[in-house]
């Protein structure tokens, strides 16, 4: 265990800070409103002159728009001045953003998930990785689920699927966790009936799952006619919780489904508590905007841009990032009495489930994980996969930089990309691989990074 070359090689010890920093968004979600507002004012305001002072990107962008004179006194009130960080940015100004204090910090390379087709390379540090931990450890508590307690996850590992069973360190991690993974990546009919047996066997406390893969667990046991064990709590994330899928759910596995909402490039947002009245922005990791189309700041009960600061990332800082997703701030406080504002809803990423020609389900996270983030190298601007029909898959790419004969320069990723589908599609499926020059976003602006036209069971 330890550090090598900026990169923590396990994750099976909680570092030192995770237990402080669990503590103080323990007591943050109790303070009111106007008190966890100071609280992030104060934050914010320390991440701006970090800024200032360590990342050259940021430094004259502050100064032109008012947020920090050359002295480098802030003025925060000015920080809706900033333009908004996109992807676009991000890469164009990679080198730049990197804070100058990077030496002195335990950093690691992460990637976003692509699920607006355009995956982007960032810099994190353990500060903001203990943040991350910290705050999901609170959303879990939200949930009734205790470190320690049983868990099992219906999570993506690629990992495992290529080497056709969990690794050894998987099942060293999840023994210390006391978790099972249970592989959404793989998910045929026969899968998924292990999956329940798995469940009933082990009886977790918590299931943690991509939102499309329990819905469809679900609809699975219930076609069957199954005896499933009910945890404590769901926590669903990484897609949209649409309500006849949390109904479904529900029923189902007779317990509570939560909701927890974020992304790679900012981790954990937000998330429902037990009263499930909508979404609470963690204030005291995360700086929330909602932007309507007009540039204006959405009001309650309107629709806006998601625009997320992360708080606690001073390796590379994303101030007023544009995450990808529309929401909608409530109207009301929650009557749980904490002091976090709510999100009513999210909207934007939609993804549809892939049939396998077995009836079997893939979940377009795989296709997400392995285009954008395993193999995308740099070389792909942007990407989208298409289910035509059961037995034809459709991939479009924009490439980073012109090339002459792409199908010959990138021959053995496209040969990696099309073998890696077909494991989880069936060696049946047919691939086809399409460049194009660009690729139409909805109407909404957001693009669509899988589309299925089969319809599942």
């Amino acid at each position: 265990m330890g550090w090598r070359n900026g990169l923590w090689n396990t994750n099976l010890s909680v570092t030192s800070d995770t237990p402080t920093f669990i503590k103080e968004l323990e007591e943050i979600q109790w303070k009111s409103s106007s008190e966890v507002k100071e609280i992030q004012k104060q934050k914010l305001i320390k991440l701006v002159k970090h800024c200032f002072e360590n990342v050259p990107y940021y430094k004259k962008l502050l100064v032109d728009h008012g947020v920090a004179n050359e002295n480098g006194d802030i003025f925060i009130e000015n920080y809706s001045n900033l333009p908004i960080l996109t992807k676009e940015d991000i890469k164009k100004n990679f080198e730049n953003m990197k804070s100058k204090d990077l030496d002195k910090r335990k950093w690691y390379k992460n990637s976003s998930g692509g699920s607006t087709g355009q995956p982007v390379q960032l810099i994190q540090d353990t500060y903001y990785k203990d943040y991350n931990r910290a705050n999901k450890m609170l959303f879990d508590r939200w949930a009734g689920y205790e470190v320690g307690d049983k868990k099992a996850l219906l999570w993506g590992s690629e990992r495992d699927l290529f080497q056709g069973k969990e690794t050894v360190q998987r099942r060293l991690i999840n023994f210390v966790r006391n978790e099972i993974w249970l592989n959404s990546f793989k998910m045929t009919s026969e899968d998924m009936l292990d999956y329940v047996k798995k469940i009933n066997e082990y009886k977790p406390s918590l299931i943690t799952s991509y939102v499309s893969s329990i819905y469809e667990l679900a609809r699975l046991i219930e076609k069957e006619n199954l005896e499933v064990h009910s945890p404590k709590a769901i926590m669903t994330s990484a897609g949209n919780l649409y309500p006849h899928m949390r109904e479904k759910v529900e029923t189902v596995f007779k317990t509570k489904v939560f909701n927890r909402y974020g992304s790679r490039e900012v981790a954990d947002v937000a998330c429902d508590c037990e009263k499930h009245e909508g979404l609470h922005v963690s204030m005291g990791t995360h700086y929330v905007e909602l932007i309507k189309n007009d540039g204006d700041i959405a009001a309650p009960g309107e629709t806006g841009e998601v625009i997320v600061t992360s708080l606690s990332n001073f390796a590379m800082p994303l101030l007023r990032y544009k995450i990808g997703d529309l929401a909608v701030w409530s109207e009301n406080e929650c009557s749980c009495g904490r002091g976090l504002p709510l999100f009513k809803e999210i909207t934007g990423r939609t993804t549809d489930v892939f049939v396998r020609e077995d009836g079997g389900i893939v979940d377009p996270a795989y296709f997400i994980h392995i285009v954008g983030v395993v193999l995308f190298d740099e070389w792909i601007e942007r990407f989208q996969v298409v289910q035509e029909e059961k037995s034809l898959v459709k991939i479009l790419i924009v490439l980073k930089d012109e090339t002459k004969d792409p199908l010959i320069k990138y021959k053995a990723n496209l040969d990696q990309m099309k073998e890696k589908i077909q494991l989880v599609m069936g060696k049946q499926c047919q691939v086809d691989i399409e460049f194009t020059e660009d690729i139409p976003p909805l109407p909404s602006g957001k693009y669509r990074y899988t589309i299925s036209k089969v319809e599942s069971y």
